[in-house]
């Protein structure tokens, strides 16, 4: 199911289709959840529900946006520990190379046992099903939901405030760069990404901002893990006194390189300001529509 509107159809239709269209993609990828990749999915696709329901906050009702809201971070916070033990090994063994094992035995083992132990906590603890009742919930109460509002003016100033943060997170990883700001810029990044992607990714306005979008969540992203991984081994092998400093300069070296190139794209990105990238995209609904 194509994640964008489609030009004939209500704004309040279209949206209920794909709300409800990545649930069913969610609640499936649980369903084939013992393969860990099938995690990351699920997480994937909760993203996409949280970035749709941000957009369209202005023209449903304050209880119908928290209750969902809720919802989708409980379902998500149930994956988290799973998908970070899992990408954690994978940004370590891109990091160090093909010998990864052999240059770094004791985190090398260390990643392995958290990943299995964070694998058996998510069966033991029934982290599936707790999520599945979740998204069943939220499905079932988006099948009657309507947005009151029509056309732009409901989704004009979700746009606009994801702009807004987006900018405002990137001014603050500019002058204090850490792995919480540069973290809250990534969530900005991405739900604005998924926004447009749910509107029309062909738009001549929307297309060049959402390849630069995914260009930086993609940057930010190898950061975040990094960031995890650093995480890890602090808490975990900073006994290692021969592996750790190694591996700590590698990560910082490659996270100075992300950060540089995510904050020299966030300039080009948010060189304007929302209510001018807003209009823009406006303009673009309306030509869309036919108006």
């Amino acid at each position: 199911m194509p994640f964008h509107l489609k030009k004939t159809e209500s704004l309040d239709k279209g949206v209920r289709r794909v709300f409800r269209g990545h649930l069913g993609e969610a609640l499936e990828r649980l369903r084939k959840s013992r393969h860990p990749a099938a995690i990351h999915g699920v997480r994937r696709e909760i993203k996409k529900l949280r970035a749709i329901i941000r957009l369209v906050r202005g023209g449903i009702s304050r209880g119908d946006y928290r209750k969902t809201k809720y919802a989708l971070r409980r379902a998500a916070d149930r994956l988290a520990a799973s998908r970070d033990a899992r990408v954690m090994l994978q940004a370590f063994e891109q990091l160090a190379g093909g010998k990864a094992a052999r240059r770094f035995p004791k985190i090398w083992k260390a990643l392995q046992k958290n990943r299995r132990r964070e694998a058996r906590r998510f069966r033991d603890n029934d982290s599936i099903t707790a999520a599945k009742k979740n998204l069943r919930k939220t499905d079932r109460h988006w099948a009657g939901l309507k947005i009151k509002i029509p056309g732009w003016a409901a989704i004009e100033p979700g746009l606009r405030e994801s702009v807004r943060r987006g900018r405002q997170t990137c001014g603050l990883a500019r002058r204090l760069p850490s792995s919480e700001h540069f973290h809250e810029w990534r969530k900005q990044v991405k739900n604005l990404w998924h926004q447009l992607r749910l509107l029309c990714p062909a738009w001549p306005a929307a297309s060049a901002l959402t390849d630069r979008l995914e260009q930086l969540g993609e940057l930010l992203g190898k950061e975040h893990d990094l960031s995890l991984l650093e995480q890890f081994i602090a808490a975990h092998c900073a006994d290692e006194t021969g592996d750790t400093p190694a591996l700590n300069r590698m990560i910082n070296v490659n996270q100075k390189k992300l950060r540089a190139a995510a904050l020299k794209l966030g300039a080009r990105i948010y060189a304007e300001g929302p209510a001018v990238i807003c209009q823009r995209l406006g303009n673009d609904w309306n030509g869309w529509r036919g108006k």
